[in-house]
């Protein structure tokens, strides 16, 4: 089942381009987010990020994925 929660934190990951920046924005720990994206890859079944470098890239199914939720919460004013 889809946890509106996880895919929110997976959201700003993206806009803040990293967990870092996420966990600030969040004001939570960098592991917690991390393992609220892992919950909502298991969730979808399918990876949303690969590691490149020092960060992460989306996969295919990360792009489709923040594309949805970009216009979820761009709907609910939480940009």
């Amino acid at each position: 089942m889809l946890n509106y929660r996880h895919l929110r934190y997976f959201w700003v990951v993206m806009k803040e381009g990293g967990f870092a920046r996420a966990a600030g924005r969040l004001d939570m720990a960098v592991q917690t987010i991390s393992a609220q994206v892992r919950e909502l890859e298991k969730s979808l079944g399918h990876p949303l990020l690969k590691p490149e470098g020092r960060g992460v890239k989306m996969t295919e199914g990360g792009q489709a994925a923040f594309a949805r939720s970009d216009k979820i919460f761009r709907i609910g004013q939480f940009i």
